[in-house]
């Protein structure tokens, strides 16, 4: 896995992007270092409070409405299953810590 996201209070793994699906969540990974300042890493580690969550969401959805969603139908597959996973979690508030290799 390129990157591992867990439960920071309790270090449990939740789910793992692979080295192609981090690789189209990029767009919205640089994005998100521009709006918080926040780097999504697969070489470190980093803390992604609910609030930096739903500030992803908010992200991929104005994503979603300026792009051609069938240019690249995996990108878009992995971009809506992440803003699934960051729904679910924030929903439950809960901070996620990523793990890089």
């Amino acid at each position: 896995m390129a990157l591992d996201f867990h439960n920071a209070d309790t270090n449990e793994y939740l789910f793992g992007l692979n080295d192609s699906q981090y690789a189209n969540l990029d767009v919205i990974f640089v994005t998100f270092k521009n709006k918080s300042g926040v780097f999504i890493d697969p070489y470190r580690d980093t803390k992604l409070s609910v609030v930096n969550q739903k500030a992803i969401i908010q992200i991929i959805e104005v994503y979603i409405n300026k792009n051609d969603l069938n240019a690249n139908k995996q990108q878009t597959i992995d971009i809506l299953e992440f803003c699934t996973l960051m729904k679910y979690f924030s929903s439950k508030e809960m901070d996620l810590k990523t793990q890089g290799d």
